[in-house]
């Protein structure tokens, strides 16, 4: 039997509680959901390419899941995800969670800093480097994903929302809204099931999932990703074909050189501009979800 094919995507924002949602919909007995992130369908790369190996990822999925999906974030951004899914399935559902961008940006600009993709600390002298940025320059020697970096681009939510709604129909979009998910989860994760046309399995508990993190030691967690990297090599020359666990002793020393952390406070000054930045996107969003969302302003 071929495996399923999915027919719902969460496809971001980053730092929107994309993971906690997907975790939730995880444990429901109708759902699927298969590993986050294998961003198939997104063409500017960082994804998985092979077909067969994108829907190995489904072969989980029995005649009793209804709903059938994946979590990639970097989709919202791509601007032929949408188009390519809906080639890939016609009936396709989008999951779309937005939030305040202000809060986004420098949320988004520390997990860079966990993952070792920024090298600026301070977030202002990090936002100032993006026109530099932008033209091959100031890049981090360990960045892995110069897009990153531009962060005025990746929390510029209203324009990749619209771009979405040019490509699938509305009734098949599905907005969640960050300031809901962390005032009533229960009440968003119950939109989601009936988006979803499943029944409420009556989860009462909802652990939030990826919170803010920073390496306790920066360059530790890449280090050992190289020493990996040229240890793997030297097997290949020496025609080691042995495997090992290396799991078994990297994660946990990855994990003790994380702790959880709030991004430092914005000062009075930058968050204003922030704020004005953002300021005719916000008013984009708020036409396409009918919503007010001035207090962002604030």
């Amino acid at each position: 039997m071929s495996a399923k094919k999915p027919n719902f995507f969460i496809i971001g924002a980053p730092k929107c509680g994309t993971t906690s949602l997907d975790a939730w919909l995880k444990s429901h007995p109708r759902i699927f959901t298969a590993v986050k992130e294998p961003n198939y369908f997104n063409t500017r790369g960082f994804g998985m390419t092979s077909a067969s190996k994108y829907e190995a990822l489904f072969a989980g999925a029995t005649d009793r899941h209804l709903a059938i999906g994946e979590a990639s974030p970097k989709y919202l951004r791509c601007p032929d995800a949408v188009a390519n899914i809906l080639r890939y399935n016609r009936q396709a559902r989008f999951i779309v969670m937005v939030r305040n961008p202000v809060d986004m940006a420098a949320s988004f600009h520390w997990q860079q800093i966990r993952e070792e993709n920024e090298n600026m600390r301070d977030f202002e002298t990090a936002w100032n480097l993006q026109d530099k940025r932008r033209a091959g320059a100031a890049i981090p020697r360990m960045c892995y994903d110069r897009a990153n970096l531009l962060y005025g681009d990746v929390c510029s939510l209203g324009g990749q929302l619209a771009r979405v709604y040019e490509q699938a129909r509305p009734e098949r979009v599905h907005v969640v809204v960050f300031d809901d998910l962390k005032r009533d989860p229960a009440g968003v994760y119950r939109s989601v099931l009936k988006f979803l046309r499943v029944s409420d399995d009556h989860m009462a508990v909802f652990d939030v999932h990826n919170p803010g993190r920073v390496p306790r030691v920066p360059c530790l967690n890449r280090m050992m990703d190289d020493a990996l990297g040229r240890l793997a090599r030297v097997k290949a020359a020496l025609g080691i074909r042995r495997r090992f666990n290396s799991s078994a002793w990297v994660m946990p020393l990855k994990r003790f050189n994380t702790r959880i952390a709030p991004h430092p406070p914005l000062t009075p000054d930058f968050r204003r501009a922030l704020v004005d930045y953002f300021a005719d996107d916000v008013r984009l969003l708020e036409s396409l979800i009918g919503r007010d969302l001035s207090h962002w302003s604030r």
